[in-house]
């Protein structure tokens, strides 16, 4: 199949289960659509794997399809929605990453014999914080106070309350990541 073929003839043959018309998609389209979704996850690795899962998602459902529509627009939507579907997917792991974090360190800090190999760990990583960072860190975790609380009291925006918060969580997420997952 080296001649080009019709967008509408080929989605009317992928629609019938053509599979030389299918694998003429693949090979014409898969880098195009990785290209595409590399602007959304950047990350070559999982752009690939989403057009891969796009295109048996495609075939398995092909009673979804509609042969008159555009094969490679149905397809872009498929990418485009398991792109979206990543992103959303990195905020709620990331987000929850957080709170792991926070629940690790400060579950630990009141325990009786705490870990002191993660205390001692812990203790560094904060003393190399910027004051500010540390001291919104220590007051929104330790002394339970909340972001807007903790602005007021410093005299800060609650904008760079939660700039200085955020910043110490990734720290902390940067340099305790093999605790929390073996690595």
């Amino acid at each position: 199949m080296s001649e080009k073929l019709d967008i509408k003839d080929l989605g009317r043959r992928i629609k019938g289960r053509d599979e030389k018309a299918f694998r003429y998609l693949y090979v014409e389209y898969f880098h195009h659509l990785q290209s595409y979704a590399m602007r959304y996850t950047y990350d070559w690795t999982e752009a690939e794997n989403i057009v891969q899962e796009s295109f048996l998602s495609l075939w398995c459902n092909l009673h979804r399809y509609d042969a008159e529509r555009n094969v490679i627009t149905y397809l872009l939507t498929i990418v485009r929605n398991a792109c979206l579907k990543y992103i959303r997917d990195l905020k709620i792991r990331d987000h929850n990453q957080n709170k792991v974090i926070e629940a690790l360190l400060f579950s630990n800090m009141m325990d009786n014999e705490p870990d002191e190999n993660l205390l001692r760990r812990l203790n560094e990583i904060l003393y190399r914080l910027p004051d500010k960072q540390r001291e919104v860190l220590l007051k929104h975790a330790v002394e339970r106070k909340t972001l807007p609380e903790i602005a007021l009291e410093l005299g800060i925006a609650e904008s760079t309350c939660k700039t200085h918060y955020k910043r110490a969580i990734s720290l902390l997420r940067e340099n305790l990541h093999f605790i929390l997952f073996g690595l």
